[in-house]
């Protein structure tokens, strides 16, 4: 049975993997979950700021509240982690792009709004981190199993 070695102790790779897994879809999923309820529930509670910029953050977190949802529930793949990544983006730059429109963008809408976007980007680079590294560990443990049976 091949062992993750980290610098604290020998895990085995079935636990690593599970470690990983977990990460990946409980823990940055439920910070997802957060970000786009933030997004979808904050401007309708408060009713402050730009009704332009309240609308594409209902938008913006209601879709992503359905996408991170299904993530939680069924386990996610790279492809949810492209969309929450894509849409982080959008909330990076739609102050600036509605403001460009003569849309009337609120400067508590933009703190929220970049606030998010960062978040929603940064886990998704994480979250896309993750599966990478547990590919590459399932990578190298297939090729280690094809050498224990030569």
């Amino acid at each position: 049975m091949a062992t993750y070695h980290s610098h604290h102790a020998a895990v085995p790779a079935a636990q690593a993997h599970d470690y990983r897994q977990g990460l990946h879809d409980q823990v940055l999923g439920l910070i997802m979950f957060a970000a786009s309820a933030a997004l979808w529930i904050f401007p309708m509670a408060t009713h402050d700021g730009a009704k332009d910029a309240q609308v594409n953050e209902a938008i913006v977190g209601a879709i992503l509240m359905f996408v991170v949802g299904l993530r939680i529930y069924r386990g996610s793949t790279w492809r949810s982690d492209v969309i929450v990544g894509l849409a982080g983006l959008w909330m990076l730059v739609s102050p600036f792009v509605l403001g460009l429109q003569n849309a009337d963008v609120d400067n508590g809408n933009r703190v929220l709004d970049i606030a998010v976007g960062a978040v929603l980007v940064a886990t998704s680079l994480i979250s896309l981190l993750i599966v990478r590294a547990d590919r590459r560990a399932a990578d190298a443990e297939t090729r280690h199993d094809r050498q224990d049976t030569l």
